[in-house]
């Protein structure tokens, strides 16, 4: 069967570093539930749901790799720590939005999530795995919980009409 879904996990997405591929994985599960919300009619009253799952996991992932980074003396911390903090903003921005009863579209959701898996993971969280792994095995954090996970649910079979809408 074809996968139908805005995004998937793929190979070139990890990092080799397991604990942060399975929270990475965990992002994807996010855009593919606002997916299976809008597929089902229901997206815009997902989003307060979705927005409060990603502020959750954006805390917990960006710190879990910021300790991570420090811990294995990685040279452009700073810099990572820059995009994690405009990230953060950028999703509290979207959560006080969409608490505010702003009108936000499931189609712009999509995309900010999907530009950060394509953008902060593909250039910068790969940028420091290949600098850990060109000087030692990364010590996994192990202090740090991972963010919360979400559960995942069986992909309903969108309607034709709703395939094409998406797939603009």
């Amino acid at each position: 069967m074809r996968d139908t879904y805005f995004v998937s996990w793929k190979p070139q997405y990890s990092v080799h570093i397991d604990t942060i591929d399975s929270q990475h994985k965990v992002l994807v599960a996010l855009i593919r539930e606002l997916q299976e919300a809008m597929w089902e009619g229901r997206g815009r009253a997902f989003q307060s749901t979705l927005i409060d799952q990603l502020v959750a996991y954006t805390r917990g992932h960006l710190r879990f790799e910021e300790e991570m980074m420090s811990e294995n003396g990685y040279e452009f911390l700073a810099e990572h720590a820059e995009q994690h903090r405009l990230l953060t903003s950028q999703v509290c921005e979207l959560q006080q939005k969409i608490h505010d009863g702003d009108a936000i579209s499931n189609a712009y959701l999509m995309l900010f999530l999907r530009n950060w898996l394509l953008v902060h993971i593909m250039q910068h969280d790969q940028k420091f795995a290949r600098t850990l792994k060109a000087t030692e095995q990364p010590k996994e954090h192990a202090a740090l919980a991972p963010p919360p996970q979400v559960a995942a649910t069986p992909p309903p079979t969108p309607s034709p009409t709703i395939r094409r809408s998406i797939s603009r």
